[in-house]
């Protein structure tokens, strides 16, 4: 199939353009000035003035609809990958939690394989928050475990070449084996809960982590000196690393919308937004059991929060609210949010070259936007039409 979209503003990584999208079987064949001739062989598609957007892709959702990865229920990758087109979604990573150790391993094994039945957004791989962790936050903090070379071959092992992101705390004894064996095979390492010293945040990025969970979250902080100047925070340190990709919950509840407005003063490829999403994210919200013993309440718009105390434990947030936060939080444009919700999260995995952005031979994964609202009115992978909203 070849066709052309006209009558649309397409968003590429570094422009808003009035031009024309080309898509050859399943790859974007190019993008060309509106009316130009470039035969008479394509099927022409009317956008009616709709924004074509670079397909977004969240690296960190521990459930979604009707499915909490941890569990994994048969079929709960296939039918996320299909509920979240709604989204605008079109790659992710299904997450687990820090579980039992018995537990761990084959829980990573059923949601690698499931990985392979997805037929909407594509499951990318698998993420593992945890279980090496500083600070457990929402996380049972029995289940923590302590790093080494053996436990992560036992991860990759478990997933078969679909470990695509761990979360980590680098002060952990053990952390810089740990860390460089997952490295070695195309592990994305990123720090989270951890109670790292900033002045070591150097020396761990050498090791091979390259990006930040929930930056702000479960991070610490530390009370002012006597010499009014200021104390470097652990955040501060991660800022500071300009290689360091910055992952951000934007809900306007995880993070104060003014820290998200100076995330977005930094180079475009620095920050990436996650949702950290739950069971019932994009649904009317409901209460569960998170872990035996832990019921929260997933609603939407107000986060997820323990039943006893309020704490927060993830996100409902959907990728295209976080989308559309990003925007009004930041005064930023539709070129610099696509950095954040495609293209980073793209280079974060190491599969810019195929998906992220609206450029010539990528896949052609996408959403079409409402020009006003910016609602999510279809959703396109690999050039085929998956979701589309009924009038």
């Amino acid at each position: 199939m070849k066709s052309r979209w006209t009558n649309v503003t397409i968003v590429t990584p570094t422009a808003q353009l009035a031009s024309d999208l080309l898509v050859e079987g399943d790859r974007i064949a190019g993008v060309f000035p509106a009316n130009s001739e470039i035969g008479d062989n394509w099927e022409r598609i009317d956008g009616n003035g709709a924004v074509l957007f670079p397909g977004m892709i969240d690296l960190l959702q521990h459930g979604y609809g009707e499915h909490l990865y941890n569990d994994t229920e048969q079929g709960a990758v296939a039918a996320n990958s299909e509920f979240q087109l709604r989204n605008g979604v079109t790659g992710f990573l299904p997450s687990i939690s820090c579980l039992p150790p018995a537990l761990m391993e084959p829980t990573l094994r059923r949601l690698a394989a499931q990985t392979t039945e997805a037929r909407g957004a594509r499951a990318l791989g698998v993420h593992s928050e945890g279980p090496v962790f500083g600070s457990p936050g929402a996380h049972n903090p029995e289940n923590l475990q302590l790093p080494s070379v053996e436990l992560a071959e036992r991860m990759l092992a478990a997933t078969d070449g679909r470990l695509k992101a761990v979360t980590l705390a680098p002060e952990k004894p053990g952390a810089e084996g740990f860390i460089k064996t997952l490295k070695a095979a195309g592990v994305s390492i990123h720090l989270g809960h951890s109670q790292a010293r900033p002045e070591d945040i150097p020396r761990y990025v050498s090791w091979g982590i390259d990006a930040v969970t929930h930056m702000y979250n479960v991070m610490p902080t530390y009370p002012p000196g006597n010499m009014g100047v200021h104390v470097v925070s652990l955040t501060d340190a991660l800022i500071a690393e300009p290689s360091l990709a910055l992952g951000l919950i934007c809900d306007g509840i995880h993070v104060e919308p003014q820290l998200v407005k100076l995330l977005a003063q930094l180079p475009p490829d620095r920050v990436f937004l996650e949702t950290d999403a739950m069971k019932f994210a994009g649904t009317r919200g409901a209460t569960f059991e998170f872990y035996p013993g832990y019921v929260v309440t997933s609603a939407p718009g107000k986060a997820v929060r323990e039943q006893k105390g309020g704490g927060l434990c993830g996100s409902s947030l959907t990728p295209d609210e976080a989308l559309r936060n990003y925007l009004a939080f930041t005064g930023k444009g539709l070129v610099h949010a696509a950095n954040a919700t495609s293209l980073t999260p793209a280079k974060v995995l190491g599969m810019e070259r195929d998906i992220g952005g609206l450029e010539r031979g990528k896949l052609a994964d996408f959403a079409v936007l409402d020009p006003t609202t910016l609602a999510v009115t279809a959703t396109y992978v690999g050039g085929r039409e998956l979701w589309r909203q009924v009038a």
